[in-house]
């Protein structure tokens, strides 16, 4: 789909009220914004980044233990990461965010099975004992353009496009009160569980093999 395509969907149905063409086009770029930056919309949680190739990146990056060295430099167009692997011990390390980094963090060196990114660093948690090779695939920051004329299309697959409807449907339902506003979220967070990979805490752990706190 088109740009105008998506609107004209979007417009029809909101109930092809006329008066809506501003705010559609900011539904729509929002909501694609949305799909393409983030890889989930803000209310539906634990969805894995939606493949787009343009956006995908990888950083590989060796640990140093000759000083106690704890923050690596993250890529310069990183988004956000989404994998962080020890390629040397062949696990994955699992995500923190800083407050549970601060609060649990350990100054022992050991492997390091943890990380949180914080001020355009890589912290690891424990610090490593030893020399390993970690690989970071991430989702890339890129100045994409929003989408302006009639005839441009997303960056994403086609097979993405009638999300954008349905979220940028329901984006407006919600802005305009209607009551049909629950049924396009249902719709919509069927659509994108039907088209992810969604991701839970036991499948985490049943990756990584522990689970353990500090």
């Amino acid at each position: 789909m088109n740009f105008e395509t998506i609107k004209l969907l979007v417009t029809r149905n909101l109930g092809n009220r006329t008066d809506l063409a501003v705010y559609i086009n900011e539904w729509v770029n929002s909501t694609y914004m949305d799909l393409i930056t983030t890889g989930k919309f803000p209310e539906v949680e634990h969805f894995a980044p939606i493949p787009v190739p343009e956006l995908d990146g990888s950083y590989s990056f060796n640990t140093a233990i000759t000083v106690p060295v704890t923050t690596y430099i993250v890529p310069t167009d990183l988004l956000f990461p989404i994998s962080l692997r020890d390629n040397t011990n062949n696990f994955p390390l699992r995500p923190q965010d800083i407050r549970t980094y601060e609060r649990k963090r350990s100054t022992v060196p050991s492997k390091s099975y943890y990380y949180t990114l914080y001020g355009g660093y890589i912290l690891l948690n424990p610090p490593p004992i030893a020399v390993v090779a970690l690989l970071m695939r991430y989702r890339k920051k890129l100045l994409l353009p929003i989408l302006i004329n009639d005839g441009d299309t997303p960056i994403v697959g086609e097979e993405w496009h009638e999300g954008i409807v349905l979220g940028s449907t329901y984006r407006g339902a919600r802005s305009l009160n209607y009551p049909e506003a629950a049924r396009w979220f249902t719709d919509w967070k069927n659509f994108i569980a039907g088209h992810s990979e969604q991701i839970t805490e036991e499948e985490e752990d049943s990756d990584i093999g522990f689970n353990f706190s500090f």
